[in-house]
């Protein structure tokens, strides 16, 4: 300890400045804060332990994701991007749909622009007017689907024509996929050390930050893998 920081233990403990540094008093003071400071960092470290391990296998399920995008074939991968196609609709149509089940179409068609403006032309509002959500989601499943799969061979037909390899697509799938995994991975890494700094403080407030980080970081991992799928399909329709 500094001069300075004796002197504070010295008053808190009351003891008076003529008693030697070495007195019993004094000693087990000393030895009292030093066990107070090594059982707080102790529970640090076990905190930080656990926060690494939840992490870590969140890390695990990224990077098993990102090496079976890595070695799919192309028809893999094309059937991956058709159920990301599919899955992102259903939550487009989810979000516009109210509680009473009515379905905002205007708002539908927007977003359907946005995501996949080569098959916006063949939504039109009329045919999603009076569909449940079930419905809608069915049709502009079916027309974004066939879309893709029109492209598909109309970009094979182009490259044997040119007689340049076939999969195109399939292969710039794969990049957006892989990139757009990179990318938010390394975003997610930094809200995670945002959060475990904010949950160590909630300890403050008699809540678990163990629990808290656990809770909260299994929620942000699925925001992450949404946030994958919705940056890989945004950006591969707009390459088409």
């Amino acid at each position: 300890f500094g001069g300075d920081n004796l002197q504070n233990i010295l008053k808190t403990f009351r003891v008076s400045d003529d008693m030697p540094v070495e007195a019993p008093q004094v000693t087990k003071a000393l030895d009292n804060v030093q066990e107070q400071v090594e059982e707080k960092y102790r529970e640090i470290r076990e905190q930080i332990l656990q926060f690494d391990d939840v992490l870590n296998n969140q890390r695990k399920l990224a990077y098993n994701r990102r090496q079976e995008n890595l070695f799919a074939t192309p028809e893999a991968t094309i059937e991956k991007f058709a159920e990301y196609n599919k899955q992102t609709i259903a939550d487009i149509v989810k979000a516009q749909t109210s509680d009473d089940g009515s379905v905002d179409v205007d708002k539908i068609m927007e977003k359907i622009g946005q995501f996949f403006p080569q098959a916006a032309q063949f939504v039109a509002a009329g045919d999603l007017a009076g569909a449940d959500q079930e419905g809608v989601e069915a049709f502009v499943s079916v027309a974004v689907d066939e879309v893709f799969r029109q492209k598909i061979s109309d970009l094979d037909k182009k490259a044997e024509a040119e007689e340049r390899p076939a999969n195109s697509l399939a292969r710039s799938a794969n990049y957006i996929n892989l990139v757009t995994i990179d990318n938010a991975w390394s975003d997610h890494l930094q809200n995670m050390e945002d959060l475990k700094e904010n949950v160590i403080l909630r300890k403050y407030q008699n809540l678990d930050p163990v629990a808290e980080y656990k809770e909260e970081s299994f929620q942000r991992f699925q925001g992450l893998l949404d946030k994958m799928r919705f940056n890989a399909v945004y950006s591969l329709w707009q390459s088409l």
